[in-house]
């Protein structure tokens, strides 16, 4: 049962790769092609069409095969219809200036049913020009038919009827010589019986040739042509230059797809590398209260307590070390600087104080700006005399954190990893995470989601 299911997630996710990844792409494909054909066929005149039946064969066995039947019956009358020496003859009998390779394309052949009457249709800008080579296509095609299929034994029956009318003269003058009186001739007798013998012969197969002829079958035409009901093929062929070109944008999008993989979704993601999904980023404050209560939980479970924030690729946006930081440190407590800079007060025994940041590497300014209000929280570098403490104030261990920037590498400090992902991941920046686990040997906390796409 497991295979099937990771056959329907592997489909699953290659269809959101193409789609979430190239949306712009595949929509561009799709709507250019649509709007440049309606727009070039928009001014055209569509062709008149002029349509005229044939019954191709008037046996009834024909039809009984059925749909093979048919298939054969219309291949039949397009070949004839379609051939070089036919349209040249019809062209030139109904002076008409056309290509026979241009009216050949514009000839179609259908079957009605399965029955052996097929329609043969004619496409041309002029619509008598149309009706008059539907005409005369069809009445060619029911000569050609008939002579092919008559041909033969209509030319049998010529023989017979020449050879026949040969031996009819010689039976004369044999019978008289036969009968003779007193001496008749015996071997004109002879010969006179011969002769009758083979006329014999010659009738019956004649009679047998007549029936094999009026069952053979004759083509005829059953209607004249007619002009069909102009149709607009424009929103046909549009749509299916459209179909053509989102194929095309698919297809472009799977090879893009083969040279540089993407995961699509932040919980793939997740997936991929082991650890949960911790929440997202830009929901809302509900959803960043979640976040930082589960990235506490991940900090606490591996026994951290400083968090980076890596993005995939490059540097994060401020804004957003930012926020998550904030959310992490919760709305009760705010981070006090340990050594005041020179000439800046110490607010921090006031909860409605503004916020301060926390120091990267080297005394800079760090991206990991915390904004967040309410009681204050003595750190063990901070010195607050008795007297600024008014209330009670809840102690529990801060989990600090920075973009990886801020982070020192000479530090001996264990540090979780956190990965800040989008809706598309490049499998590339998932192994720049691996690495950087695998050299550093911080432990990976886990996924944390953003709704919109940033560059680093």
């Amino acid at each position: 049962m497991t295979k099937p299911e990771g056959k329907i997630v592997e489909i699953d996710e290659v269809a959101a790769r193409v789609v979430r990844s190239y949306w712009a792409l595949l929509l561009v494909m799709t709507v250019v092609p649509l709007v440049l054909v309606g727009l070039v066929m928009g001014g055209q005149e569509p062709p008149s069409v002029a349509q005229s039946r044939l019954q191709a064969s008037s046996r009834a066995t024909d039809a009984a095969p059925g749909d093979a039947g048919v298939s054969i019956v219309v291949s039949q009358v397009k070949a004839f219809a379609t051939s070089e020496n036919l349209l040249s003859e019809v062209l030139r009998q109904q002076r008409v200036d056309r290509s026979t390779v241009k009216v050949a394309k514009a000839i179609e052949v259908t079957g009605l049913g399965t029955s052996t009457i097929v329609e043969l249709s004619v496409k041309d800008r002029d619509p008598g020009v149309a009706r008059r080579l539907a005409d005369a296509i069809g009445a060619a095609v029911v000569k050609e038919i008939n002579a092919s299929n008559q041909g033969s034994i209509t030319q049998q029956m010529d023989e017979i009827d020449k050879r026949v009318r040969e031996l009819e003269k010689k039976l004369g003058p044999l019978s008289r010589r036969a009968g003779a009186q007193p001496n008749p001739d015996i071997g004109a007798a002879n010969e006179r019986e011969r002769v009758q013998a083979e006329l014999t012969d010659l009738r019956s197969n004649r009679s047998d040739l007549q029936t094999q002829l009026s069952t053979a079958g004759t083509a005829s035409v059953v209607q004249p042509a007619v002009l069909a009901p102009r149709t607009n093929p424009v929103v046909m062929m549009a749509s299916i230059a459209g179909l053509v070109g989102l194929i095309g944008g698919i297809l472009i999008a799977v090879v893009t797809e083969m040279v540089r993989p993407t995961i699509p979704g932040q919980r793939r993601v997740a997936r991929r590398l082991g650890v949960p999904l911790l929440g997202w980023a830009d929901r809302g404050p509900v959803q960043l209260g979640h976040l930082g209560r589960r990235t506490r939980l991940a900090a606490k479970k591996e026994g951290v307590g400083r968090v980076t924030l890596v993005g995939t690729p490059g540097p994060l946006p401020a804004d957003l070390v930012s926020k998550v930081a904030s959310a992490v440190y919760g709305d009760d407590t705010k981070v006090v600087t340990a050594r005041p800079e020179k000439g800046e007060e110490d607010d921090g025994g006031d909860g409605d104080g503004p916020s301060l940041n926390s120091s990267g590497p080297g005394g800079k300014k760090s991206t990991s700006v915390v904004r967040a209000g309410g009681t204050a929280v003595i750190t063990k570098k901070s010195e607050v005399s008795p007297s600024e403490v008014t209330q009670p104030v809840p102690v529990r261990r801060l989990c600090h954190v920075h973009a990886f920037e801020d982070i020192d590498p000479g530090s001996d400090e264990a540090v979780g990893v956190v990965v800040v992902v989008g809706p598309v991941t490049r499998v590339a920046g998932l192994e720049t995470v691996r690495d950087l686990v695998a050299a550093s040997g911080w432990p990976l906390l886990g996924v944390v989601a953003t709704s919109r796409k940033f560059k680093g």
